[in-house]
């Protein structure tokens, strides 16, 4: 960690004042090498331009800021969080380290109050820790693609060498973060704030190869039931939360919904595109989770439109998920009831209409299996679902495709909508 940049490429505190302190100085200085700079054309102070005391104060503040940067922030593991955002994340899970082998408060505080208050204390700087990686890596990932496009566009390997140009090498950052997600999740598994926290911080590392392969391989550290346990958890605590019409009840009606949706990016990122940990978020009830907390927040557009992307990577070309979300979880009643609970939404109408489309497939080794999956489809009021969806958005060219597919292909006797691009 540097003085004028840190380990992120950001530009230091300690550095920005050296630098203006140092201009300052320089403008001060010229200035006494005129012979009338006391005059009143000048500010003086003690018989010095002011820019130069000025210029030296600002010099010593960014020396003394630096010694913090470095120093200040090591005797305590409480508090002191606003200097998280400048360290590296190395530092940052050793944070987070130090209060996990710390336990749990001792006799050492007497007072109940204390021990209160010390805890609230650890468990802001731990979803502090995690919001600081969030940063970091989000800032590293935008970085390394660029410079992957960059790559591609003038014609270089895909495999270029653009580790000196990054702050970490591949998977490095990935996995300081996933260490500290699954800290703070046996921390504090039962806290909505730190899983919250977590859950956000996994889900924008669940593409990396390596946290995925830890998640399979290490499933003893770093097992996908953990954050789906999580998760799932979360909504039974907010189920028994007192139906108050508030202000403060709908705030965290709202912050609960808010973790549920982070939940369910979260299942869908991890399975996008492989089936093998598809299979494992199924086994791990991945899957039920998002169903649930579609149906516990079915007005809540965004949860709705989440969970159901979420399905569908769980479930896209994978025969056996699609058999546990008809044949166990009830997918098709409970994705054909979202769409009927918000019929104006756009995206819960296009991801339950591409969830519908790849489950009524044409199935050439499995046609028995067909008819039953379109048979619970008719069951559930499949027909009245599309029609009424292709009616609201006969603009939307994907929506209005697969329907019709459907609608002809399950036997619809109904005037069948048809696409009208919107006059622009």
């Amino acid at each position: 960690m540097g003085f004028f940049v840190d380990r992120d490429g950001a530009v230091t505190p300690a550095a920005f004042l050296l630098v203006v302190g140092g201009v300052l100085v320089a403008i001060g200085y010229q200035y006494t090498q005129d012979d009338d700079y006391q005059s009143t054309s000048h500010y003086v102070i003690f018989g010095k331009p002011i820019q130069l005391l000025i210029g030296s104060i600002l010099i010593g503040l960014g020396l003394i800021a630096d010694v913090w940067r470095r120093f200040g922030n090591t005797s305590s593991s409480v508090g002191k969080d606003e200097t998280l955002a400048f360290l590296p994340a190395e530092e940052i899970l050793n944070e987070l380290n130090k209060m996990k082998h710390e336990g749990t408060i001792g006799d050492s505080v007497s007072s109940e109050t204390e021990k209160k208050e010390i805890e609230k204390l650890r468990l802001k700087k731990s979803v502090n820790c995690l919001d600081a990686l969030a940063m970091k890596c989000g800032r590293e990932q935008t970085r390394r693609n660029k410079l992957m496009a960059k790559a591609k566009t003038e014609g270089d390997e895909l495999n270029v060498n653009i580790a000196g140009k990054l702050s970490y090498e591949q998977h490095e950052l990935e996995i300081l973060c996933q260490d500290a997600v699954y800290i703070v999740l046996d921390l504090y598994p039962c806290n909505d704030d730190a899983v919250s926290a977590a859950i956000s911080l996994l889900a924008l590392i669940a593409k990396d190869e390596e946290v995925r392969r830890r998640h399979i391989e290490e499933a003893d550290k770093f097992g996908l039931n953990v954050p789906v346990k999580a998760m799932r958890d979360a909504l039974k605590r907010a189920k028994i939360q007192d139906a108050e019409d508030s202000e403060e009840a709908r705030k965290v009606e709202w912050r609960s919904a808010e973790l549920q949706r982070k939940g369910c990016l979260m299942i869908g990122a991890l399975a996008d595109g492989d089936p093998e940990m598809a299979t494992k978020l199924v086994d791990e009830d991945g899957l039920k989770a998002a169903l649930d907390a579609m149906e516990w927040y079915r007005f809540h557009s965004e949860v709705a439109n989440w969970s159901l992307w979420c399905v569908f990577c769980i479930c896209y070309d994978h025969m056996g998920n699609k058999g546990s979300l008809v044949m166990k979880l009830g997918g098709i009643q409970r994705i054909c009831r979202a769409m009927k609970d918000l019929p104006t939404s756009l995206d819960v109408a296009r991801h339950g209409i591409a969830i519908l489309f790849d489950l009524m497939r044409e199935v050439p080794e499995n046609p028995t299996a067909l008819v039953q999956i379109r048979t619970i489809a008719l069951n559930a009021g499949v027909h009245d679902v599309l029609s009424r969806a292709m009616e609201e958005f006969d603009d939307s060219v994907e929506i209005m495709m697969m329907g019709q597919q459907m609608l002809y292909a399950t036997g619809y006797q109904g005037n069948i909508p048809h696409y009208r691009p919107r006059e622009t």
